[in-house]
């Protein structure tokens, strides 16, 4: 499957979220500030194909460490976060690590969660984004297979450039 599509700077991942309802964060200048961690994360080669903006490490309403952008790149999930004084938090997870995604919700909130082999990663958002998020990743879950067993060496995931 070929990859749909290749961002690579803050405002392309800030406006593909948006544009396909995965979130927008505390407003533009928030989202595009969180983005710029990842696009500056990015490695040579290395490209985002999905992004979206959530509650990281989600709990509840009031235990959980706020806005986050999220990428799916062809190596990796990033995940990334411009804090006050210019502190930023930041976190990747190759997509051979991944064991499972899922989403579980109430009548409030969903939460995606990102399982790992010792760790799951939370995430909160609207039941919308959510809904939305997993129609998608539906869609790219046989890319995102064959990214990760490339990564693993098990070939079979064809990757153009």
């Amino acid at each position: 499957m070929e990859l749909p599509v290749r961002l690579k700077t803050a405002g392309e991942m800030y406006q593909y979220s948006c544009d396909h309802g995965f979130g927008t964060g505390f407003g533009k200048n928030w989202g595009m500030r969180n983005f710029l961690i990842l696009e500056q994360k990015l490695e040579a080669g290395e490209f985002a194909f999905l992004t979206f903006v959530g509650l990281h490490r989600f709990h509840s309403m009031s235990a959980h460490q706020r806005n986050f952008a999220y990428a799916i790149t062809n190596r990796r999930i990033l995940m990334g976060q411009s804090r006050s004084f210019w502190r930023t938090r930041f976190e990747s997870v190759p997509l051979n690590a991944v064991l499972n995604l899922s989403f579980d919700s109430d009548n409030t909130i969903a939460v995606m969660k990102i399982m790992l082999e010792k760790d799951a990663v939370t995430i909160g958002m609207s039941q919308e984004c959510a809904a939305a998020l997993s129609q998608r990743l539906t869609e790219l879950l046989p890319l995102i297979q064959g990214l990760a067993r490339e990564l693993s060496g098990g070939g079979d995931g064809k990757q153009e450039e």
